[in-house]
């Protein structure tokens, strides 16, 4: 956020838009998280809810906004699509891939598509049909160039070779960080809580812009593999391919998670290994499992009950996959079948490596939480603040500069920045939009029985059960035996909530995000991306989910839904 210099800092001169102004007490304050955007450009939402859920503070945006822009764009250049001199951060936030608006994420469609058509068999219209599923009537075209064909040839098998280690590598460096950090004795942090935030930033954008390597590997590799999968089986076996790839962190948690429930492990060595999941955790400002355990306790004691140990679950899902793979083969010409088993191997492992990849920036996301809260609850003890998560209404720039003494106005710049917040979670906006979005009126959808939909990925079974509406992951919420998980998006910490449930459904998701991979992993049923699940099924609706065939019917309405949450 760049500021003048010659007014105070957190407020804005005449010469910034004035949609990206709030007056109060007779000053102006800046909203880092309004967002701004020329008339003509295309933006949406789609898959960056599942990363960053709910609406963002300020210091959030403060630590995803280079880290994402950079990630997708190193990822180009890491694949040869780009030279390196194009891997930064443009200063007009209309060139760039990614933005914010009312706290959420958006991509730059059209920026995106220029950088796209680079890709040799690629256009701009298939990235956008992959992305929205359809492909606007005047979509601009950008002709793609052979230029970066040589690039492409040398370093992309390099990026398919060596990206996982370095992803590992990198998730096992910032482990013992965090262990170091935030399980250690207190006192034993010798630097500053205001350079460890900074340092914490840093990590996180290390890690993310090579797990944006592997993202876009996979969606190479899937599109692969289910060219191959629909000649011999049809999209099912492309499903059945991908599920049970063993070894996936969120299957490891959830079994460990029965553990702590069978009294088989303790809570501290739970933490260890887990404790930086938690609701929403994409966010710095949540608050993560270490620092609150009680719906881990909860969560451990209701898996506890159920007979089935997850994973016992994930060895058959394991055995479908082996099997899947085994008439697979059976159909493919012999002289295809080692090509074919190399990919549908590698695969699973970019799968695995994938998980990992996102476990390590979540571990650097809350390191900047761990020293957020220190430098929160230094500003409180100084007189600067009146509570310690205040310091999540401000960027880390803003935070150096609380720091120093240098904000006149701290507690004004808090209370202007929380109304503003609370103002953007009551918005829903388009899944689309040109400029800046309108904001749409939030309905339910109010037809009956018989109803049907479905989404953007789905697998597994046909099920019945009673719909269970999550649409608060900080809820208190007992799935019963046969229950259905109906939410807006997962991330990691549902995992041991899915491991509940009968089947997924799922507003926000494709075949590559959390909630697919641990349907796969744990033989769930699911249809994900639906974008108007939670609007249509009511809670204690029966619904039949019904995975091979991507569906979604209401079967009986629930006699009172007078009391069904409202969707958030």
């Amino acid at each position: 956020m760049s500021e003048d210099r010659t007014q105070p800092y957190g407020h804005s001169a005449d010469r910034r838009p004035a949609a990206r102004r709030r007056t109060t007490l007779n000053t102006t304050v800046t909203d880092p998280i309004r967002g701004t955007s020329e008339p003509d450009r295309y933006w949406t939402t789609t898959n960056l809810g599942e990363a960053c859920p709910d609406v963002m503070s300020p210091m959030c945006w403060s630590v995803w906004e280079e880290s994402a822009e950079l990630g997708w764009l190193y990822s180009m250049y890491a694949l040869g699509v780009i030279p390196k001199r194009r891997v930064t951060v443009s200063p007009d936030v209309n060139d760039r891939g990614l933005s914010c608006f009312y706290g959420r994420q958006a991509l730059n469609v059209d920026a995106i598509r220029r950088i796209m058509a680079d890709l040799p068999g690629v256009d701009g219209d298939d990235f956008e049909r992959d992305l929205m599923g359809s492909v606007r009537p005047d979509a601009p075209q950008y002709k793609g160039s052979l230029t970066r064909v040589p690039a492409l040839l040398v370093r992309a098998p390099y990026a398919l070779l060596r990206t996982g280690k370095r992803l590992r590598d990198r998730h096992d460096v910032i482990y013992k960080k965090w262990t170091a950090t935030v399980f250690g004795p207190p006192g034993a942090l010798r630097d500053q809580p205001i350079d460890r935030l900074v340092a914490g930033r840093e990590a996180f954008k290390q890690i993310f812009k090579v797990h944006c390597v592997v993202r876009f590997i996979f969606q190479g590799g899937q599109s692969a593999v289910t060219g191959v999968a629909e000649k011999a089986g049809g999209q099912a076996l492309a499903v059945e391919l991908l599920s049970g790839v063993g070894d996936v962190n969120e299957t490891r948690m959830a079994d460990d998670l029965w553990r702590l429930g069978q009294g088989q492990l303790t809570e501290e060595l739970f933490m260890r290994s887990w404790g930086y999941h938690g609701p929403n955790e994409g966010n710095p400002f949540t608050t993560v499992w270490r620092e609150n355990p009680a719906p881990i306790r909860a969560l451990a004691a209701a898996t506890a009950q159920r007979g089935e140990r997850p994973s016992d679950r994930a060895a058959q899902a394991q055995a479908a996959g082996l099997r899947a793979e085994q008439r697979l083969l059976a159909a493919t010409p012999a002289v295809q079948r080692p090509a074919v088993r190399w990919l549908v191997a590698r695969m699973r492992n970019i799968v695995r490596t994938l998980q990992i990849g996102k476990a390590g920036y979540l571990m650097a996301l809350d390191l900047t939480r761990h020293a957020a809260r220190e430098v929160g609850a230094q500003l409180v003890e100084n007189g600067v603040l009146h509570s310690v998560d205040d310091v999540f209404m401000f960027t880390i720039e803003e935070c150096q500069a609380l720091v120093r003494g240098a904000v006149p106005n701290p507690r004004e710049i808090v209370e202007v920045r929380r109304a503003n917040r609370a103002e953007y979670k009551a918005m829903v906006l388009p899944l689309a939009f040109t400029g800046m979005p309108i904001p749409v009126e939030r309905e339910s959808e109010q037809s009956g029985v018989g109803i049907e939909f479905s989404g953007a990925a789905s697998g597994g079974a046909a099920v019945e059960g009673r719909a269970r509406l999550v649409l608060d992951p900080a809820e208190d919420v007992e799935l019963e035996e046969g229950d259905i998980l109906v939410c807006r998006f997962t991330d990691p910490s549902w995992a041991p909530l899915m491991t509940l449930a009968e089947a997924l459904v799922i507003d926000i998701g494709g075949s590559a995000s959390h909630g697919a991979v641990v349907a796969r992993e744990l033989g769930i049923p699911y249809v994900i991306g639906t974008e108007k699940g939670t609007r249509t099924v009511h809670e204690g609706d029966r619904i039949l989910v019904d995975g091979g065939n991507n569906l979604v019917r209401v079967l009986h309405r629930a006699a009172d839904t007078a009391e069904r949450p409202a969707a958030v």
